[in-house]
């Protein structure tokens, strides 16, 4: 009795079905005219959630060219759509389009060809760009008229864009000032303004409204990191794609410039840049496009021919802005870009200008942490910094603390806490080893860390590197020297001793000076009072060499025991102490426990000081987030 009902509840889903995948291909012929796909679904009253907006296109070969894109407003995607351009009165498709395959695919009604464009599939969509062009022999009004499908049984028809008159003008198209309907695209205007007004606190700051759509109409990377969602970015690119062309957006807060690049490395070096700059001199905000210096990008970018074409500038209460777009494919410099193609994307900003060249940024930047596709509308996360904070932390903690904690033990402890011993050698031996220990892991493991987030050699115009290296290599052959050691009373030790004081001496200094030229790293993201924190250290280990040396010196004049450790390097096969002298501490052993006492708490607040602003560089940055959320 229920076979008939199954069968047809089966006929009436393979034929729902079969309806379903035949419109997710695209707009069957017969919606050409009245635009509503066959879904026996009356289409919504309600008002639309998209809007259809437009862009005229400055070119210089005589077509009359439109942006067009269908655009969904707060949360509403769509799978389906039909859009044509339609003249004041008729029903009649009219010009042609161009799309994207994976975007779109044209559609001929009527006498026309590619005069209408609808979907290729049934995937969700935020917005889909194309771009439209007027016929030859054709001047008036034009509306564009969209039909956008939610789902099969929702759907909004009569979506029209603003009119637009086709007509002669440097563009072919402009908009129909006479409508009340507002435009969506305002015409390309610079702005300039050198008085300041009064800006809110940062706690009660109005977000700028370049913010408006990011990650659903538009990607956006700014700098610093994660400021897009709190909408407080210092630097800050947005890019969506535009049918044949990228449309970019560059912002800086407090800058005069500002900057991003397409990098196939993490390493901005041979790469393009599009600049948007305000120069004071003119009093104008103009955008152009560079290229970077893989010898020495810190000095290294020069201006090329543009291929940008800027459609908005301003320069306001120490805000700059600019909007442009830049076509998809372009060569620089015999370098072909795509950008279609994925890239990691840097961002930057600085304060100065060096004649037609940006100034250095220091630390106003961040980068993709992957290589992003700007087809893809996305959150883009920026570069994680940790083994860069790794690497910094490491060699602090070896070479400003651990290395000099342990030379100071062994060159003025070897006659104090005579008679204690650790793991069966003297006080001094056993710590020394375990401080020299430390420091020479933790070199090794942050040379091996800035390799591996570098991905080769630093092409830095600073000798960090080279220095770090010869650190390195002089820190790794130690431990092996002091492993084969000759015994106390052997002819070579002298020569052993000279050596392993040398080694270790230069080590540390080069250690130390390293550390000094990291500070001007734009990656290691320190503040410039850093080096005064350095030049205090330097100071205070300076004086207790100093200090200990006098107390050595001191010490031998009593002629009790040999403090003094360059005393050791002069072998004698007839020198001897007595027991009683053997087992007992050196002269001013109490001074020395104390000043050492004095000097490792020093040094351990210097190393945890310094520390903590390397893992939260950029620390500047840091706290004023941290003042904003607290409201302060």
């Amino acid at each position: 009795m229920m076979r008939p009902t199954w069968i047809l509840c089966l006929v009436a889903a393979v034929l729902l079905k079969s309806e379903v995948r035949a419109f997710s291909k695209g707009a069957p012929d017969s919606a050409c005219i009245s635009m509503i796909p066959g879904h026996n679904v009356d289409p919504q009253d309600s008002p639309s959630p998209y809007t259809v907006e437009l862009a005229p296109i400055k070119n210089d070969n005589g077509r009359r060219l439109v942006n067009v894109t269908i655009v969904s407003q707060g949360n509403a995607d769509f799978a389906g759509f039909i859009i044509q351009a339609r003249p004041d009165g008729g029903n009649n498709a009219l010009g042609s389009f161009e799309v994207r395959p994976e975007l779109g695919k044209t559609h001929t009604c009527g006498s026309g060809l590619k005069n209408s464009v609808t979907h290729v599939d049934a995937k969700r969509k935020r917005t889909v760009e194309l771009v439209w062009e007027a016929p030859s022999n054709f001047d008036g009004h034009v509306t564009f008229n969209a039909t956008v499908v939610h789902n099969f049984a929702t759907f909004w028809t009569g979506i029209k864009s603003i009119p637009l008159i086709v007509r002669s003008t440097p563009t072919g198209v402009e908009y129909d000032t006479s409508s009340n309907k507002p435009t969506t695209r305002v015409p390309y205007k610079s702005t300039v303004s050198t008085t300041t007004t009064a800006r809110p606190l940062s706690g009660s700051q109005v977000a700028n409204p370049i913010y408006e759509g990011c990650n659903s109409i538009k990607g956006c990377f700014g700098w610093p990191s994660n400021c897009v969602n709190s909408k407080s970015c210092r630097a800050l690119v947005t890019y969506k794609f535009k049918s044949l062309n990228y449309e970019f957006e560059l912002y800086a807060d407090d800058r005069i410039w500002a900057a991003a690049a397409f990098s196939h490395d993490k390493i901005m070096a041979e790469d393009a840049v599009m600049e948007c700059v305000y120069e004071e001199d003119k009093n104008e905000v103009n955008a152009y496009v560079s290229w970077n210096e893989a010898a020495n990008p810190r000095k290294g970018n020069h201006r090329v021919e543009s291929d940008l074409n800027l459609l908005e500038s301003s320069y306001k209460d120490k805000q700059l802005y600019c909007r442009f777009t830049k076509p998809r494919i372009s060569t620089i410099e015999g370098v072909e870009f795509d950008l279609d193609k994925p890239y990691h994307l840097f961002v930057a900003a600085g304060t100065d200008l060096k004649g037609n060249r940006l100034g250095y940024h220091q630390s106003e930047r961040d980068l993709t942490a992957e290589k992003i596709s700007l087809t893809d509308i996305q959150e883009a996360k920026g570069a994680s910094k940790i083994l860069v904070h790794l690497h910094g932390a490491f060699m602090i903690a070896a070479w400003i603390g651990a290395a000099s904690i342990g030379i100071l033990l062994a060159r003025y402890f070897k006659k104090t806490w005579v008679g204690s011993q650790l793991c069966a050698k003297d006080q001094w031996f056993a710590w020394h080893r375990v401080f020299m220990l430390f420091a020479w892991c933790l070199t090794l493991a942050g040379f091996v860390i800035i390799f591996i987030e570098i991905g080769g050699w630093s092409s830095a115009d600073n000798p960090h590197a080279i220095l770090g290296c010869i650190t390195t290599g002089l820190a790794f052959i130690q431990p092996f020297m002091a492993a084969l050691r000759p015994a106390p009373n052997a002819p070579r030790r002298p020569l052993f001793n000279w050596c392993h004081w040398l080694v270790g001496n230069l080590a540390h200094i080069f250690g130390i000076v390293t550390i000094f030229f990291a500070v001007l790293l734009p990656r290691a993201e320190l503040p410039d009072w850093t080096n005064w924190i350095l030049v205090g250290y330097v100071g205070v280990h300076v004086v207790m060499h100093l200090i200990f040396s006098i107390a050595g010196c001191a010490s031998d004049r009593k002629k009790r025991v040999n403090s003094f450790p360059m005393r050791d390097l002069s072998h004698s096969r007839n020198s001897a102490h007595s027991h009683h002298e053997k087992s007992q501490d050196a002269p001013y052993s109490c001074i020395r426990k104390f000043l050492f006492a004095i000097y490792f708490i020093g040094v351990v607040s210097v190393t945890v000081a310094l520390i903590v602003i390397v893992v939260l560089a950029p620390i500047e940055d840091t706290f004023k987030d941290v003042k904003s959320k607290l409201n302060i």
